[in-house]
């Protein structure tokens, strides 16, 4: 290998523990710096050497790494304990040069600028920063507006899932700078920018907006909205809803036409997947079936749809977790594996990678999927879906602070998300987890008034109900549950709820046996 070394090791664990001694024992000697790279594989040997794709995949990691650091594979990492794990940090999906499937990949004692450096290429999927509007105003006061306008655009925005959206704190960091489109979008990473201004004369407000292709330095739309200030807050959400109404179906458009060397055009597979995701919220059997068939016709028409295969992924975990299938064990290795494949089509798209974490989470591996969704949250910082399924994780580890936390980011990125029913019950679990038991039924309640069809939030009011000492509340929830779910058991609860610590199983079992649930 010229300067470099080849090793073979009988595990993954003594070849990580041998790399982390060799590099902390050269820290002292800047003149010896080593890269490392590292991958779990079949190899074979021959003529004293070492074949195989595992070399090639640990050689590519290699050219990843920064002096003085190690870089492993997604396989690799699965194959150590958390305490491990731990020191690693995620780097997002990275294309290897000779290697035909991107992949997940970690890194250990990189810098803070090295790890960014990975995570702000151009991600394969569709890609926008919303830059914070000019006030163009002789009224200072307009800056506030100009800003929330443009606050409220990427909120909006982030709800697309065909987005990656740059977060608000980094794109409003040009504000003021004279720094070219081209300049920013290299820096970000991103395909485009949506630019605007506000102007206010008397009680009237324009607000014009333009979406730039950087890449290619053209303008894809521009459109300007006029409005009369009467309720201030009123006219944002509508010029609002205006600008993300026009910039969504512009934005596509433009991706379509970029990625007009694909056979079949992306806005019909999306329409399939965008119908599948309304029957997955309904949170039915028939839905959820009528959403895997439609997902299965869209991925057929994509087979690149990383959003697509995602939602399948959903599907096949929501018939695991409810009882739904003939096989749970089947379709949640299902599950597992149509992530893990969204993941590796698009390692940028943190809604894929947030579904692995899914997987993780409902296969008992509550530590390994909230690192997951830690890197899918890193990946997009405006992936509600990411924040809801981080605190879904943490309270079942027992974390009820972390996870209230995640759980209202998540709720205030998207506040009218078709999943919201399910972020309101994984609220009302932190305050069961906290004691909070009155809050815990209000939120349950909240999820049941926005759909009815969650009977999984009919045991947490049945539960938190019990606890309280109101019996009859308690059983009314149960009865209620038995008309969705007519077999609804404790078993249920436990797939549905998978609680790290035995001390809130014992809890929410004791809660339900007394709400009249006892088998």
């Amino acid at each position: 290998m010229g300067d470099g070394w080849l090793v073979e090791f009988p595990s993954v664990v003594s070849g990580i523990k041998c790399a982390m001694a060799v590099q902390n024992k050269l820290t002292n000697n800047p003149q010896f710096t080593l890269r490392m790279g590292l991958h779990s594989g079949d190899v074979s040997f021959a003529d004293e050497d070492v074949y195989g794709d595992g070399v090639n995949l640990a050689a590519r990691l290699q050219d990843l790494a920064e002096p003085g650091s190690l870089v492993i594979s997604e396989t690799a990492r699965r194959s150590i304990d958390a305490k491990l794990s731990d020191q690693f940090t995620c780097l997002g999906s990275q294309k290897l040069k000779n290697i035909a499937e991107p992949l997940i990949a970690y890194g250990w004692g990189m810098s803070a600028s090295a790890i960014q450096r990975h995570l702000v290429e151009l991600p394969e999927r569709p890609s926008i920063a919303v830059l914070a509007f000019d006030n163009l105003s002789n009224d200072a006061n307009q800056t506030f507006f100009a800003e929330g306008m443009a606050e409220d655009v990427i909120s909006a925005l982030s709800r697309f899932h065909w987005f990656f959206v740059i977060s608000r704190n980094t794109s409003f960091s040009y504000q003021g700078r004279a720094v070219g489109t081209e300049q920013i979008a290299r820096e970000l990473g991103v395909q485009y920018l949506l630019e605007g201004s506000v102007r206010k004369a008397d009680n009237r407000v324009r607000v014009s907006a333009q979406l730039i292709d950087a890449v290619a330095n053209r303008y894809v739309w521009t459109e300007r909205f006029d409005g009369v200030i009467e309720d201030i807050f009123d006219l944002q959400d509508e010029i609002t809803r205006n600008i993300v109404g026009a910039v969504a179906p512009e934005y596509l458009s433009a991706e379509m036409q970029r990625a007009r060397r694909k056979v079949v055009p992306r806005m019909d597979a999306w329409e399939l997947a965008a119908r599948a995701h309304w029957h997955i919220s309904q949170f039915t059997k028939a839905d959820v079936v009528e959403a895997q068939n439609l997902l299965l016709k869209a991925v057929e028409l994509d087979p690149q749809s990383s959003f697509g295969l995602a939602d399948l992924s959903f599907t096949h975990l929501m018939q695991c977790v409810n009882g739904w299938s003939a096989d749970p064990a089947a379709s949640k290795a299902e599950a597992a594996n149509l992530a893990q494949r969204a993941v590796s089509i698009n390692g940028r798209d943190a809604y894929a990678m947030a579904l692995l974490g899914a997987a993780d989470l409902f296969s008992g591996r509550h530590q390994d999927a909230v690192r997951m969704l830690q890197g899918a949250i890193a990946l997009n910082p405006n992936d509600p879906h990411a924040y809801a399924l981080l605190a879904r994780s943490q309270v079942y580890l027992g974390d009820s602070k972390e996870a209230l936390s995640n759980i209202k980011i998540a709720i205030r990125l998207s506040p009218r998300d078709p999943l919201i029913a399910l972020w309101y019950s994984i609220r009302s679990l932190c305050d069961f987890i906290a004691g909070r038991h009155e809050e815990a039924i209000e939120w349950a309640e909240a999820s049941i008034r926005i759909q009815p069809n969650r009977s999984s939030s009919y045991l947490d009011i049945a539960v938190n109900n019990a606890i309280c000492g109101k019996l009859d509340e308690a059983r009314q929830a149960v009865f209620d549950l038995k008309r969705l779910d007519p077999g609804a058991s404790l078993q249920v609860a436990e797939r549905t709820h998978p609680f790290a610590r035995p001390e809130d199983l014992k809890r929410y079992q004791q809660g339900l046996r007394a709400a009249g649930l006892n088998r």
